[in-house]
């Protein structure tokens, strides 16, 4: 049985105030755009939610904030990983008992697992702290330099995490991606966190997908899966080459603190990124907010006024 995680979900922004302090307020206002666009789930404190530059208290307010604006209208999934398994045990046991629909974590990456099993002993008391709700295992290597393969993970995690509902899968190894769509009889939820290269996603099989550009582009790759699913890949194409280009014009400004920024031109401001992070300059946004217009690619008309 598919798990509470299906369709497009926004990799949330963490919103904070120009001091840097966390911006509960703004919440409610992320919500609205992702309703208003038919988002149907989240994902809280990932890495478009700079969880690493955030304290333990900071993310449990920001999940409680969460649950109580979605309501019945959005699943809330959150990441609880943490490099210190205690810390992360007691954020799981926090998202239970907020009301979150499902937790996910990533892979410590200070002190890396040498093994699948060592990560799995690792990652399951941290499952188990929020049992019975779905965990999902967040496999971005390009962020904790995990050289293990999801697909092993998933053989351990099976064995040794009940609760186990599938996978974030957040790199471009499409070989490896489809072991895990296939893995035991396609029985767990693949959560594709490649805006990029959705379409390859959905060929392999996905059932989901995880993104930051999914925050303020939905209606756009709501129209690429849908063309997709009608069979009409040209279409689905363009949509995808657009998205590309998307991810692009945001890399080079950087993209984490590009796709905050956009948040604000769309009348969902989360304020800037925390350091080493570098909030773009007024003369860097019009910029941006120029290239992006060009496109015509975000769900709301940008107000940024130069």
């Amino acid at each position: 049985m598919p798990g509470p995680l299906l369709g497009l979900i926004p990799a949330t922004h963490t919103p904070f105030d120009a001091d840097g302090r966390l911006n509960l307020a703004a919440v409610p206002r992320q919500a609205e755009l992702f309703r208003e666009s038919g988002i149907s789930a989240v994902f809280v404190a990932g890495t478009t939610g700079e969880w690493a530059s955030m304290t333990v208290d900071e993310r449990m307010a920001l999940c409680d904030r969460w649950t109580e604006a979605a309501g019945d209208a959005l699943s809330v999934a959150v990441h609880v990983g943490h490099h210190c398994q205690s810390e992360a045990i007691a954020l799981a046991k926090h998202a239970k008992e907020s009301g979150a629909s499902a937790i996910a974590a990533v892979a410590p990456s200070y002190y890396r697992a040498a093994t699948a099993s060592d990560l799995v002993d690792f990652l399951a008391p941290i499952a188990e702290a929020a049992g019975p709700l779905p965990f999902y295992y967040y496999e971005i290597p390009m962020m904790t330099g995990s050289k293990l393969l999801t697909s092993e993970v998933l053989h351990e995690a099976r064995k040794g995490i009940p609760t186990l509902r599938g996978m974030k899968f957040s790199h471009g190894d499409l070989i490896d991606l489809q072991e895990c769509v296939q893995f035991d009889g396609a029985a767990l939820d693949v959560l594709f966190g490649m805006d990029d290269y959705l379409t390859a996603g959905l060929a392999m099989g996905v059932r989901g997908a995880i993104g930051a550009t999914y925050n303020f582009a939905a209606r756009h790759f709501q129209e690429l899966i849908r063309s997709f699913e009608a069979g009409d890949i040209r279409t689905a194409q363009d949509r995808q080459y657009a998205a590309v280009r998307l991810v692009k014009i945001l890399g080079r400004y950087g993209f984490f603190s590009a796709s905050k920024a956009v948040m604000g031109m769309i009348g969902a401001d989360c304020g800037p990124v925390r350091p080493p992070l570098r909030p773009l300059g007024r003369d860097e946004i019009a910029a941006l907010a120029s290239e992006l217009k060009a496109l015509e690619i975000l769900d709301r008309p940008i107000r940024f006024q130069e």
